[in-house]
């Protein structure tokens, strides 16, 4: 097996936020893996798996993340150590949060969303553009005749 990062994935040493994190901005982009008990340069470390670790790993993600993630998780035998590949798709509606925060892939590394792009990806996902929504206390006089003409040539 041969990782390394990319948009795609991501390696951990083991399970923290920054998985959560990560696991969100992919959800938020294309999609993508992480995979734990793999160093960033691809070598094999393993990680040590109890009972109920997969479990727990699992609710810890549910509650941190907002709408709730619930990844894929496959455990890997490789080189005669355990490793996990947490996956999960793009979502259809976006953005995702992890305690209130929100994030990206860019390239291989996450990336803290603006107010702004906050907004643009929530639009993107819902296919709204700012003019789809209406203006309850718009009155005729609040037209511009010079702009609409502006605009119609």
């Amino acid at each position: 097996m041969n990782l390394q990062e990319s948009e795609s994935v991501e390696l951990k040493t083991s399970f923290s936020d920054e998985v959560i994190i990560s696991l969100v901005a992919f959800a938020n982009t294309n999609g993508g893996s992480v995979y734990i008990g793999v160093k960033d340069n691809g070598e094999i470390q393993g990680v040590e798996l109890g009972k109920e670790t997969i479990q727990n790993w699992l609710n810890e993600i549910k509650v941190k993340t907002q709408p709730s993630i619930i990844p894929l998780i496959d455990i890997i035998e490789e080189k005669g150590k355990q490793i996990v590949c947490i996956r999960v798709n793009e979502f259809p509606v976006k953005p995702l949060s992890f305690k209130g925060r929100f994030y990206n892939r860019v390239n291989n590394s996450n990336h803290q969303l603006s107010v702004s792009e906050i907004s643009d990806v929530y639009l993107q996902s819902m296919q709204y553009s700012w003019d789809s929504y209406a203006y309850a206390d718009a009155t005729f006089d609040d037209i511009d005749e010079e702009t609409v003409q502006h605009f119609l040539k």
